[in-house]
């Protein structure tokens, strides 16, 4: 464990002498007492956990009621465990990252990156986000809304109670029902604006809010299957 006790110096910058090495006696598991003890000083947590824990990371950071900004990936929305804390404005998305790529440098691995933002020994991560519950400017944006709804543009799924919006800037701003969004709608996402109220492809999770029909688990319409959908509403209408 490293820590920093303040500038000793005065040249404001955290110089390696005046960062204290601390060892633990275990490995380091954010789940081991040992490191729930750490966590529970802490006033923010900042990090990237193992995507393939991150359910289980995001269930402790909830637990212990910490405010946190964390690194996932955008398929997190919809784990079980996650949307229903979306849904409930328990936790939602920062500001993300460019293109939503994130990227790391690091010598010991092969450079794979090929973006414009190239750099020597640069790695890619596609589809990553950041997750938090720290309040931020961007969740009161309001989105401009300027379409119409009409029935051919937007069709009824055959097995929702909800109507197909394939591109969140498209979302109709005179419709009152219920309207499936893709995922990516979580980046626009103010909760003033909009209310989620379930999500498609729930497995059994319950989570759909009570619209799904039976059938297919995946959103139809025109017999075609759309990509896992967020349903929502308009507040303001």
């Amino acid at each position: 464990m490293l820590e920093y006790t303040g500038d000793k110096n005065g040249n404001n910058v955290p110089d390696i002498e005046e960062i204290g090495i601390i060892q633990l006696n275990g490995d380091g598991d954010f789940r081991s007492e040992e490191s729930i003890e750490i966590l529970k000083q802490a006033d923010i947590v900042v990090t990237n956990p193992p995507f393939s824990l991150f359910r289980e990371y995001v269930i402790q950071l909830i637990e212990y009621e910490k405010d946190f900004l964390i690194i996932g990936h955008q398929n997190a929305i919809t784990y079980k465990e996650i949307f229903p804390l979306i849904k409930e404005n328990k936790i939602w998305l920062g500001y993300g990252f460019k293109r939503n790529m994130a990227h790391f440098i690091n010598k010991h691995y092969e450079d794979y990156a090929t973006d414009a933002d190239h750099k020597e020994g640069m790695i890619r991560v596609s589809g990553v986000q950041w997750y938090t519950n720290l309040d931020i400017s961007k969740r009161h944006e309001k989105m401009i809304l300027y379409k119409s709804y009409n029935s051919e543009e937007y069709p009824q799924y055959e097995n929702y109670d909800a109507i197909e919006v394939s591109k969140t800037k498209e979302i109709p701003m005179d419709y009152k029902g219920a309207m499936g969004v893709p995922v990516t709608f979580m980046n626009k996402y103010n909760p003033e604006q909009f209310e989620i109220i379930g999500m498609g492809e729930d497995n059994g999770i319950g989570h759909s809010g009570g619209l799904w029909k039976g059938g297919s688990k995946s959103c139809l319409y025109n017999s075609k299957a759309a990509y896992k959908r967020i349903f929502i509403r308009n507040r303001e209408l």
